[in-house]
C-alpha cells in the first residue's frame, strides 16, 4: 500500500519469480491449521506421555510417527507415512499483508480487513519485526501499532499469524547490521522481546507464531545455515511457550527454489533434514512453505515438492519421524509480470491467467498430504518494489482475481 512499509526481502524471491514469467511461464515463483492450535504436530503445554491428535483426528502417543511433546527428542529413524490428503472443503485460508498493516491509516486498516472479511478469509499474515517495536535497547518496546492490526482482526473475527523477523540494527550481529535479515546477536535477547509480545497478544487471541521468513535464502544473512536457525528457533520457540501454552508455532516459511541463479539456497528437504536433527522440529507445530509455481502447479517442480518428488517435505517428515506434521502454505500466489517488463496490451491477459492460477494453486495444494491451509500473496500491488502478486492493484482497484478467490473460498466453505 501506498505509504506501507514492506518485507525488506520479499522482492529477492518475487523478482526472480517476475523474471521466470515474463520468460513466458504463467505463473512466478518466490501454513494453514485446520483448526485449534492444538489440532496439530505438538500438543504446545502436553507432558510427553499425554497423547497428540494426527492430521485425521486419531489420536497418538508421542514417538509413533509423530513429534514428540516440547522438551522430549523427536524420532530420528524413517516413518511409514500416515499422511491425510485433505481438499478445499478442508483448508484454512489466508491473506498475507506482509507489515504494511502496521502501518496503514485507520481508513487503509479498516478497508484492508474488511476485504479480508469478504473473502471468506479465516487468518491473515502479518510481519512482526523487532525493529518496528523496539528501536533502542534502553527503552521497552511500544506494540502500540500492532495493536491496531489485532483489535480489527479480532473485531472481525479474523486470526493473526505473525512472522517474528527484523532486529533493529543494535541487536544484530555485526557482520550484517546493515540488513534486516540479519540474525540477532543473542538470541536471549531477541527470545526476551518475543515472550513479552507473546504474553500481551495471546491474551488478545493472538496464538499463532511464525519464527522468520524463508530462512533457507539470503533472508538469513549472509547465508542461509540451518544449525544456526534451529538454535534460534528453538530459544524462541521456548519463550512463545513460556509465555502462551497454547501457542501455534511454526518454522519459518521455506522459499520453494532458488531466488536468483546462483544465488545461496537450501532446498527445502535439505533444510528440514538438517533442523531436525539438530533438534529443531520438536519445536514447532508446523512446517511454513512458499511454493509459487513455475509453471502449472500440477507439473511445477515446486508444487511436486511437497510430496511428489524423491526428495520432498514430505520425505523429510518421514525421515524425522513426524509424517503427520502439517504444511502451512503461508505464501503462494501470481505475478503480474508486463507491469514490470511490458507490453502494456499483457496486463489484462496475464491478470485473466492469474484467475486461473488461483484456481489451479488451490486445486493441485489441496490434493495434497499434509497440506492444511493456502495464503494468498499478496493483498494490494507493491509498484516501488515491483510486486505485482496482489488481489488490488497499485491503484487500490480490484482484480479479477478477487472475485476468483472470494467464490472459491465460499465454495469450499459450503462443502464443508
Amino acid at each position: 500500500m501506498a505509504n506501507s512499509k514492506r518485507r525488506h526481502w520479499t522482492f529477492v524471491g518475487a523478482a526472480a519469480a517476475a523474471i521466470v514469467l515474463a520468460a513466458g511461464i504463467a505463473t512466478a515463483v518466490s501454513g494453514g491449521d485446520p483448526g485449534e492450535p492444538k489440532a496439530f504436530g505438538n500438543p504446545p503445554s502436553a507432558a510427553a506421555t499425554a497423547t497428540a491428535t494426527d492430521t485425521s483426528g486419531a489420536t497418538t502417543t508421542p514417538g509413533a510417527g509423530q513429534s514428540s511433546a516440547p522438551g522430549t527428542a523427536a524420532g530420528t529413524g524413517p516413518a511409514a507415512s500416515d499422511t491425510k490428503t485433505l481438499s478445499p472443503a478442508d483448508l484454512k485460508w489466508g491473506l498475507d499483508y506482509s507489515d504494511t498493516l502496521t502501518f496503514d491509516t485507520p481508513d487503509q486498516l479498516n478497508t484492508a480487513l474488511d476485504d479480508a472479511k469478504r473473502l471468506g478469509m479465516d487468518y491473515i499474515r502479518v510481519d512482526f519485526g523487532w525493529e518496528d517495536y523496539q528501536s533502542f535497547a534502553n527503552y521497552p518496546p511500544d506494540f502500540s501499532k500492532f495493536d491496531n492490526v489485532v483489535a480489527g482482526a479480532n473485531a472481525r473475527g479474523l486470526k493473526v499469524l505473525a512472522t517474528i523477523d527484523f532486529p533493529p540494527p543494535w541487536a544484530r550481529r555485526a557482520s550484517c547490521k546493515d540488513t534486516a535479515a540479519c540474525p540477532p546477536a543473542d538470541n536471549a535477547v531477541f527470545a526476551n522481546f518475543v515472550k513479552q509480545a507473546v504474553a500481551r497478544y495471546s491474551a488478545r487471541g493472538v496464538h499463532y507464531w511464525e519464527v522468520w521468513n524463508e530462512p533457507n535464502i539470503t533472508a538469513w544473512a549472509p547465508l542461509p545455515d540451518p544449525a544456526d536457525y534451529t538454535k534460534l528457533l528453538v530459544t524462541v520457540s521456548a519463550a512463545i511457550r513460556a509465555a502462551d501454552p497454547h501457542a501455534f508455532i511454526l518454522m519459518g516459511g521455506l522459499a520453494a527454489d532458488h531466488p536468483s541463479p546462483g544465488a545461496p539456497f537450501i532446498a527445502p528437504y535439505d533444510f528440514i533434514t538438517a533442523v531436525a536433527k539438530a533438534g529443531g522440529l520438536k519445536a514447532v507445530d508446523g512446517i511454513g512453505y512458499h511454493p509459487y509455481p513455475d509453471g502449472d502447479p500440477a507439473t511445477s517442480s515446486t508444487f511436486l515438492a511437497i510430496s511428489q518428488s524423491p526428495k520432498s517435505i514430505i520425505t523429510a517428515l518421514n525421515q524425522a519421524g513426524a509424517p503427520n506434521m502439517p504444511i502451512w502454505i503461508t505464501e503462494t500466489g501470481a505475478n503480474i509480470p508486463a507491469l514490470i517488463f511490458g507490453p502494456p496490451d499483457q496486463v489484462k491477459p496475464q491478470e485473466a491467467q492469474q484467475v486461473q492460477q488461483a484456481k489451479r494453486e488451490v486445486d493441485v495444494l489441496s490434493s495434497y498430504p499434509n497440506v492444511a491451509s493456502f495464503f494468498w500473496f499478496s493483498y494490494q500491488d507493491s509498484p516501488p518494489d515491483r510486486l505485482f502478486f496482489g488481489l488490488r492493484r497499485g491503484d487500490g482497484t480490484y482484480r479479477p482475481a478477487f472475485d476468483t478467490l472470494q467464490q472459491i473460498i465460499a465454495d469450499a466453505k459450503k462443502a464443508q
